[in-house]
């Protein structure tokens, strides 16, 4: 059953119920009010006529026969009436009296009741009931008066036929009450059940399409009470989820980041390490040359054990803060051509190297990367030369690398540098390309505090510049 439903139905159950009992209870509290009323007035009655009829027979005793009970009895009842007192002439107050004998000796009823006072406990003081007579309703009061030897019995009755419809009359009063009080409750509940449930609703509708992926699905908060705080938790929820959820794709991005990177990163180094072994295997070299294929071997195996740690403190864990060390720029990028030399020798590709003497602060591991990456793609751009160089220049130590390959069109330079971002789409699949070396090239560049910049002319070729810091120079020159 749904909240509406429940709310509708306990709601009108407790409103029925208490419409029902007030009724009930006001009702009966009037109706017994107003019999008490009679009832007293009717005890009144009874002990006022009672003491007038033992005062006129106490002054007749000498009078009347004594085995005669009717003359004495009736002659005082008929003065009695003839006094026009209260309860023998006002209307709906009736008396009787009745002999030992318990029949009828003297009554005021309009007509003879089917009265049968043996039905009474005669042996009570004074008996208080009501009874129905004909189609009247009356509150009858008997009792027994012993005086100067006689006995009777003296029965008062008022009629409360009128307080019999009132009650009725209240009840079908209250009636058309209830239901029309019932009508309105209906739907007033029904306002609230929906004003209640309705905000409810749009919660649940909007954390369905939260949990199908709308995670920034948010409620508007109408008010301060119950609901307006409920509402306001639940947009908090949902930034939190949406915070999660980017948080959690992020890392799986850094994840799949790491793992292209990790691959694109793989080819040139074992480029270098399958050439230098075929070198060893396929010609007799001396031993000083197989000493120093065996050297770079090592060498590119080390630093790719390296730089996967790298790569993941980088790429996933975003670090910047790399140590960096001192290194002779001319050794540094001669060992990098000399790592090239098999990729270049199976592309056949002229090389030249022209460097000068300094000192310069990199992370080796990074900083060779980004170089290999560099001339990766001079190599992808189908050039037939490459230049590697290395000069000072002001306060900088100025390291280049040109070709004369296809180039970059003007439009797409500031772009080459975003994450998955290809010139040549169908060129880059081709040459098993993911987009991801310059964008690797440029944190890395970041981290030596540096940067790229980039001179293209579509057709002839492109120059990539990277300036360092430079720590010492001109060395030895």
């Amino acid at each position: 059953m749904k909240l509406f439903a429940k709310i509708f139905l306990c709601a009108m159950i407790v409103l029925s119920i208490a419409l029902s009992l007030s009724g009930y209870l006001l009702i009966t509290l009037s109706y017994k009010n107003a019999v008490d009323q009679e009832t007293q007035r009717t005890m009144d009655q009874y002990q006022y006529i009672k003491f007038l009829l033992q005062a006129d027979l106490l002054n007749r005793r000498d009078q009347t026969d004594k085995n005669n009970l009717s003359d004495p009895i009736s002659a005082s009842f008929s003065k009695l009436a003839g006094q026009n007192l209260p309860g023998l002439s006002s209307g709906g107050n009736y008396i009787s009296v009745f002999g030992e004998d318990k029949m009828s000796i003297y009554s005021t009823f309009p007509s003879n009741p089917d009265f049968n006072i043996s039905d009474y406990d005669l042996n009570q003081k004074i008996v208080n009931k009501i009874e129905q007579i004909g189609d009247r309703t009356y509150v009858l009061v008997l009792g027994k008066i012993t005086q100067s030897g006689q006995t009777v019995y003296l029965l008062t009755a008022t009629d409360i036929q009128a307080v019999i419809d009132q009650k009725e009359e209240m009840v079908r009063n209250y009636g058309t009450i209830y239901f029309v009080t019932i009508g309105f409750g209906i739907i007033l509940v029904m306002i609230f059940s929906a004003l209640l449930t309705g905000p409810i609703q749009k919660m649940s509708a909007a954390a369905a399409r939260v949990a199908h992926g709308n995670y920034s699905e948010r409620l508007k908060v109408f008010s301060n009470d119950e609901m307006g705080e409920l509402s306001r938790r639940f947009n908090t929820m949902a930034e939190t989820i949406e915070d999660r959820i980017a948080e959690l794709s992020n890392a799986a991005k850094q994840k799949e980041d790491f793992v292209s990177n990790f691959a694109h990163e793989l080819k040139t180094p074992l480029t270098s390490v399958i050439g230098y072994a075929d070198m060893i295997y396929q010609n007799p070299l001396s031993r000083e040359d197989t000493r120093k294929a065996a050297a770079h071997i090592m060498d590119e195996g080390l630093r790719l054990e390296a730089l996967s740690l790298k790569l993941m403190d980088l790429i996933v864990l975003n670090r910047q803060d790399f140590i960096l060390e001192e290194l002779p720029a001319d050794e540094l990028l001669q060992n990098i051509a000399d790592t090239l030399r098999p990729l270049l020798l199976n592309e056949n590709i002229k090389f030249k190297l022209e460097t000068v003497k300094a000192y310069i602060r990199v992370d080796y591991d990074l900083f060779k990367t980004l170089l290999l990456n560099l001339v990766d793609n001079a190599v992808k751009a189908g050039s037939a030369e490459i230049s590697l160089t290395g000069e000072i220049t002001a306060n900088s130590y100025r390291i280049g690398i040109s070709d004369n390959g296809r180039g970059i069109p003007a439009d797409e330079l500031d772009r080459i540098t975003e994450a998955f971002y290809m010139v040549d789409k169908s060129r880059s699949r081709k040459q098993h390309g993911a987009g991801l070396g310059l964008s690797l090239a440029s944190k890395i560049a970041q981290i030596h505090g540096s940067r790229l910049e980039f001179e293209s002319v579509q057709g002839k070729g492109t120059t990539v510049s990277l300036p360092l810091p430079l720590e010492g120079g001109g060395l030895g020159a």
